[in-house]
C-alpha cells in the first residue's frame, strides 16, 4: 500500500553505471559549491564536530541517543527510545549468464519486479516475519537493472539482485526460499546463476549503523510512524537542542531514494538558524 502511494509516475528509475553515480554526482555537486566531505570519521559526540550554526543528523534513533552532546529533554529521549525498527533485510546480488527467464515474457520491460503472489500469501508471510519467522514463501523485490543500462555487465551477461525482509537481525539462512519464489516466476534461473553474493541484516549493519537490525526504511512504517517519526511534534525535523536537526529517513517521508528528508530539514535549518543573519555572524 505505501509503495502505491509512493506514486511511481515512471516506474522506478535506475542509476546509469551503478547506484555509486547518484552519491558522485552529489558529492560533486556540494564541492563546487565549497563544500567538504570527511569519511571514515566516527563521531561519539557533537564536541567532535567543528564549530556550527546548525548540525544536521542523517541518522536514526539508536544512534542519535548513542551520541553524546545532544543536549535533548528527557522526554524527548525517551520517545526516540520508544521508535520502533522496522523488519529487517535479506539481500542477495547475482551475476547472471543471461536474463532471467520469466514466464511472463512482459516482465522483461521492468527493471523492478515484485514477487509476492496472492495478497493472502503476502499477509501470512509478513505476520510470519512479525512472529519472528522467516516466511515460508517471502515477498521479494527484484532489480534487473542490466536489461536497461549494459554498462553494468560483461557484454552478454547480466547481473540482478533481489531482497525479501526477514525479522529483525535474523541470522537465519533463506537464500533458499528467495530463490525458490524466483524461480516459481521465472523457472529455471538457477541454471543462469553464476555467482551470488549474499548479505543478511547483520551483514547489512556492520558498515552502516542506520541499518538496525537490517532495517533498511529508518523504522517501521506503522500508521503512527508514518506521520509522527522519529516523535510526536509538529516539525519532525527539529529537536530540543535548537541547532541539532534530524534529517534521516527516520523523518517523514520515511525510507527510499527521494533525498525529501534532507530536503526539509535543510530548509527548517536554514529558516531557523540563518534567516535575518550576516554572513559573519556565529
Amino acid at each position: 500500500m505505501i509503495l502505491g502511494l509512493a506514486g511511481h509516475a515512471v516506474g522506478w528509475p535506475i542509476a546509469r553505471g551503478g547506484s555509486a553515480s547518484i552519491t558522485r554526482a552529489l558529492v560533486a555537486y556540494l564541492r563546487s559549491l565549497g563544500g567538504e566531505l570527511e569519511t571514515a570519521a566516527p563521531v561519539l559526540s557533537l564536541d567532535d564536530l567543528p564549530p556550527a550554526r546548525a548540525v544536521l543528523l542523517d541518522l536514526t534513533p539508536p544512534q542519535i541517543l548513542r551520541l553524546h552532546g545532544t543536549r535533548l529533554s528527557r522526554k524527548y529521549r525517551a520517545q526516540l527510545e520508544r521508535f520502533q525498527a522496522g523488519l529487517g533485510t535479506y539481500k542477495v546480488d547475482y551475476a547472471l549468464d543471461g536474463p532471467i527467464p520469466w514466464r511472463a515474457t512482459e516482465v522483461l520491460r521492468a527493471a523492478t519486479v515484485h514477487l509476492g503472489g496472492t495478497l493472502d500469501e503476502i499477509q501470512v508471510g509478513r505476520s510470519q516475519e512479525w512472529s519472528g519467522r522467516p516466511a515460508e514463501h517471502p515477498y521479494v523485490l527484484l532489480v534487473q537493472a542490466t536489461l536497461f543500462d549494459g554498462s553494468r555487465a560483461p557484454a552478454g551477461k547480466h547481473v540482478a539482485w533481489a531482497y525479501c525482509h526477514v525479522p529483525n537481525g535474523c541470522t537465519f539462512d533463506i537464500t533458499d526460499r528467495l530463490e525458490d519464489q524466483i524461480d516459481r516466476f521465472a523457472p529455471g534461473v538457477r541454471e543462469r546463476i553464476i555467482a551470488r553474493h549474499v548479505m543478511g541484516p547483520l551483514e547489512l549493519e556492520r558498515p552502516n549503523a542506520n541499518l538496525v537490525g537490517g532495517d533498511i526504511t529508518g523504522g517501521e512504517a506503522t500508521l503512527r510512524q508514518l506521520f509522527f517519526r522519529p516523535a510526536a511534534q509538529p516539525l519532525p525535523y527539529a529537536t530540543p537542542n535548537p541547532k541539532v536537526f534530524i534529517c534521516s529517513s527516520s523523518t517523514p517521508p520515511g525510507g527510499g531514494v527521494h533525498g525529501m528528508s534532507g530536503y526539509y530539514a535543510a530548509r527548517l535549518a536554514l529558516r531557523r538558524r540563518f534567516v535575518g543573519r550576516t554572513s559573519g555572524s556565529s
